[in-house]
């Protein structure tokens, strides 16, 4: 029996390691801007500037000629700054203070024969790199709205003792998480570069075998860094993810051997939309579907942690025939009367549920007291369902 869709996810213990600070009524995560603002509804109000402070030693003066040539500097130093006062300013802007943490690869990657339908998706794409207590991890980030917020998987990010984006010039510049998301292990982090935005599609109307295309970052080759596109195809999309922080989450599968995988990487289908983020890599690799995603950072964004609806169901995936069957119903469901043990879920909505953790991807991103419409097949009949969805208890 697959884990229960609506129940109550425990709450991170991991929020000290993440260095991010606790959450409360009084509390709000830094960089948050009005709860009641969606994610892609008003992006001016996002934009993040990036500031790096150059870091100084004192010198220590063992000599006195030292203190005579010091003062000769500064004494040219007051003239140089007095002639800038009084000079007409610069048609030119000053470049941004950056961080002087060189390292010799880009983020905005050389692209190496990027079928078309993925070009657009490749300009969303950034490199991170995250310093954590246990070593430096390379993640991808996907643009999900202006203003510089990416998505990526949350789990290399334990430990977290800070974050960098890798410009385009082979700069590290100073990111921050905003918030985490343990139990779909996703992450939202501010980027100091306004990213143009994916374009997302959902699952539904993907096929087993279909097309697909993963984007990868490939190891830097003479200080560039190279973004490539690997085909593959569709090979699993009601499968569950068994392990890690996003158990029991659904996923896709594509067959696909990409030349580097990196936590994060876009997953897009044959017109180039992204679909999915990666969460486990390998030969099938998981991703995890970008309903979830972006249903998870939208309330991250907003409030800083996840409130989904709940609907009190146990079940598993209906074998041979798709959907998420009832096994039973939990005490203060607000579907008792409603459904039955052997009810089989096919459709949220127009949305068809393929599986359990179909079912639950989808309630998880579902507000409280939200009415839902479920299609219920029982035997040879069907029905709909009008249930609203409680708090988690």
């Amino acid at each position: 029996m697959t884990p229960t869709p609506e129940e109550p996810l425990e709450e991170g213990s991991d929020r000290d390691e993440l260095g991010l600070p606790p959450y409360g009524p009084d509390l709000a995560p830094r960089g948050w801007i009005d709860p009641d603002d969606r994610l892609w509804r008003h992006p001016s109000e996002l934009a993040q500037r990036a500031a790096a402070a150059a870091h100084t030693r004192p010198i220590a003066l063992r000599h006195p000629r030292a203190v005579v040539l010091i003062g000769a500097a500064a004494t040219l130093a007051a003239v140089a700054w007095a002639i800038v006062l009084l000079s007409p300013a610069s048609d030119h802007p000053a470049s941004p203070p950056t961080s002087d943490n060189v390292i010799p690869m880009t983020t905005l990657a050389v692209n190496e024969a990027i079928p078309a339908p993925a070009e657009a998706a490749s300009h969303s794409v950034v490199q991170l790199q995250a310093v954590t207590s246990h070593g430096s991890v390379a993640l991808v980030g996907v643009a999900v709205a202006e203003g510089g917020l990416v998505a990526t998987t949350a789990d290399g990010l334990s430990g977290l003792r800070s974050i960098y984006m890798v410009s385009s010039d082979g700069r590290r510049l100073k990111a921050s998480v905003l918030a985490v998301d343990e139990a779909s292990d996703l992450a939202l982090v501010s980027v100091p570069d306004d990213v143009p935005v994916a374009t997302f599609a959902d699952d539904a109307a993907l096929a087993l075998g279909s097309t697909d295309m993963t984007l990868s970052m490939v190891q830097p080759v003479d200080g560039t860094l190279v973004l490539h596109c690997q085909m593959g195809s569709v090979t699993g999309i009601d499968t569950v993810i068994p392990s890690g922080w996003a158990k029991g989450m659904p996923a896709i599968t594509s067959a696909t051997e990409p030349v580097s995988q990196e936590a994060g990487d876009p997953l897009l289908d044959q017109n180039g939309d992204v679909i999915g983020i990666l969460y486990d890599g390998g030969p099938s690799a998981s991703f995890l579907p970008t309903q979830l995603v972006l249903g998870v950072v939208d309330d991250l964004r907003s409030t800083g942690h996840v409130s989904h609806g709940w609907l009190g169901v146990q079940g598993m995936t209906a074998t041979g025939v798709g959907g998420a069957r009832v096994a039973a119903l939990m005490k203060g469901s607000p579907a008792t009367g409603l459904l039955h043990p052997g009810d089989v879920v096919t459709a949220m909505g127009s949305v068809p549920i393929r599986s359990m953790a179909d079912l639950r991807g989808r309630l998880y991103v579902t507000a409280p007291d939200s009415s839902i419409g479920l299609s219920v097949a029982d035997g040879s009949t069907t029905r709909v369902v009008d249930v609203s969805l409680s708090a988690s208890p």
